[in-house]
């Protein structure tokens, strides 16, 4: 880093208006650095000898009231130049602050100010060149710095350090400054000395990127030695890769840490968006690349479980479906949802919760006495009357929720009434999670592994169509821009339809874990797009070619 060998004191004043010359200092604020010792502060109000405007109160929140009774310039210009001492002054927009300054020093009869003057704004525009604006708030939203407070002297200077010590390091980091004189020097440097581009930049610019295409697809960025450091996907490679490389010094420090390290990129070209999300998913997974952090490991999402190898089975959540034979519903976002989805089922279905050794007991339990089991473990009820409530509840996680909202609401009410304000508002809240469920997905839960369907996507862009096939809840295929009218694109979708559905071998289909994270990303996928898609269930009792009927109907 760059040693403070020096004073600095970074400054800021708050004013009447713009013109030193028409108007005068209300505040200054200021804080004195260097290495070794603890940061002093200068703030003070200061009586202008006027009122001041109503616009510049909006700005800064300084009212006239608030400077009756303070010092004015005669006092606090003095104590300010015993402060600055033989200190460097540094500022934002340095030019602004030294003319106010010094515009009072002449009033008062006192020379202009000789200290050297560090601008951050001047040092932004050569290290940051590609950022828009180079005002306080946006370099203080471009580096993540807390702007709470902002137009009030001090609070500014404190922003306007953290802006210079984030300069300071890329000066070091990016551009080999190792003193304050090179720093100094920096600022009035040309724009063309300041930003000389790597020759690997240029010889990817040159060589590689012409060559990507306008299509959605899956791009790996390489270091020299073919390792793979990023993993990404794009609606269009072209568009996503080439703003890698404009602004580059404009990007965050890890983007720009990632450029420098990249020595070549592979792509590989998808017909969707989904697919390329799909795979993106899959390589972040198998390859594990250094810069990606969202993805690098698969965040457990729970499933509903039925067992199917007991007469009277229970639902519990699984973290993540086994090939056990039992029913999976799912997946859903967390814990404490799937906990919620379950206790609506244990208020609503009467169906048993006791482990399997409990059941084998026969002892009836507390959910029986009070009517929410049919307590099979005493042969209360057959194994068809049971067969029904698990049929019902099926029902219910594939959408049929209103007898369910409509109790919880009652019973909600009845909360209420009772002055049960903590049982009514936790009813409030498992009740939002069944309506927002159902309200994403048209389902409370999906049943993973039979869960067959088409999805028309409309392309806003090329206004079409593309129908996006899944099967046991995973994507299979995918036909870019069908069209109902045109018998070519019809055969496209029987045929592709024929092949999804009774050719292909499901059992080859990659890990339980991989099913699982798949169907993740396509509900993700579903959600991020539902006012562009329309989902057709497959009625497994109909031919393939109704299915096809439907979906050439639903896309006229």
């Amino acid at each position: 880093m760059i040693p403070i060998d020096r004073p600095l004191v970074i400054t800021d004043t708050e004013t009447t208006g713009l013109s030193p010359v028409r108007n005068r200092l209300i505040e200054i604020g200021a804080i004195r650095i260097i290495d070794g010792e603890e940061p002093i502060r200068f703030s003070q109000l200061i009586d202008p000898g006027e009122s001041i405007p109503y616009r510049i109160t909006r700005l800064n929140g300084i009212t006239s009231s608030m400077v009756v009774g303070c010092p004015d310039a005669s006092e606090v210009i003095p104590a300010f130049e015993q402060f600055l001492g033989d200190g460097i002054l540094v500022a934002h927009n340095l030019r602004f602050d030294r003319g106010f300054l010094n515009a009072e020093r002449e009033r008062l009869g006192l020379g202009q100010l000789q200290n050297q003057g560090l601008c951050t704004v001047r040092l932004a525009r050569r290290l940051l060149p590609g950022l828009r604006s180079k005002s306080l708030g946006s370099l203080a939203k471009f580096f993540r710095i807390a702007s709470h407070g902002h137009h009030r002297a001090l609070r500014d200077v404190e922003i306007t350090l953290e802006v210079l010590n984030r300069l300071m390091g890329i000066a070091f980091r990016d551009h080999n400054v190792e003193s304050l004189d090179d720093l100094l020097e920096m600022q009035t440097r040309t724009y063309g000395r300041i930003n000389p581009f790597s020759k690997h930049i240029l010889q990817i610019k040159r060589d590689i990127l012409p060559d990507v295409p306008d299509f959605p697809g899956v791009y790996q960025m390489q270091d020299g030695r073919g390792r793979v450091l990023y993993v990404g996907k794009a609606k269009v490679l072209s568009r996503r890769v080439s703003s890698y490389f404009n602004a580059i010094e404009s990007h965050t420090p890890r983007i720009r840490q990632l450029v420098s390290k990249l020595r070549g990129i592979e792509w590989f070209q998808t017909d969707t968006e989904l697919e390329a999300l799909l795979l993106e998913s899959r390589l972040i997974r198998e390859l594990d690349p250094p810069f990606n952090r969202a993805q690098r490991r698969t965040t457990p999402r729970p499933f509903l479980r039925i067992a199917s190898d007991h007469n009277f089975p229970k639902i519990v959540a699984n973290v993540f479906p086994k090939n056990d034979g039992a029913e999976y519903y799912g997946p859903l976002r967390s814990r404490g949802e799937a906990q919620a989805i379950l206790e609506v089922i244990e208020r609503i279905f009467p169906i048993r919760t006791c482990s399997d050794r409990e059941f084998t007991i026969g002892k009836r339990c507390l959910r029986a006495d009070i009517g929410r089991c049919l307590a099979p473990c005493e042969g209360s009820v057959s194994k068809a009357a049971y067969a029904e409530q698990m049929d019902r509840i099926r029902r219910f996680l594939h959408g049929e929720v209103e007898h369910v909202t409509e109790r919880l609401q009652l019973e909600m009410e009845e909360s209420s009434k009772a002055l049960a304000f903590e049982d009514a508002a936790h009813t409030r809240d498992i009740l939002a999670v069944i309506e927002g469920r159902t309200r994403r997905t048209g389902k409370v839960a999906s049943r993973i592994f039979e869960d067959d369907a088409a999805i028309l996507h409309v392309d806003l862009d090329l206004k079409t169509n593309d129908v996006l096939l899944i099967r046991s809840g995973r994507f299979a295929a995918s036909l870019k821009r069908f069209d109902p009218n045109i018998s070519e694109s019809v055969k496209a979708l029987r045929a592709l339809i024929a092949e999804v559905y009774v050719e292909r071998n499901e059992a080859t289909r990659g890990s339980m874990r991989d099913h699982a994270n798949e169907i993740r990303v396509l509900l993700q996928w579903l959600y991020a797009n539902r006012e562009n898609v329309t989902r057709i269930d497959r009625d497994l009792d109909a031919t393939l070619d109704d299915f096809s009927e439907q979906v050439c109907v639903l896309a006229k």
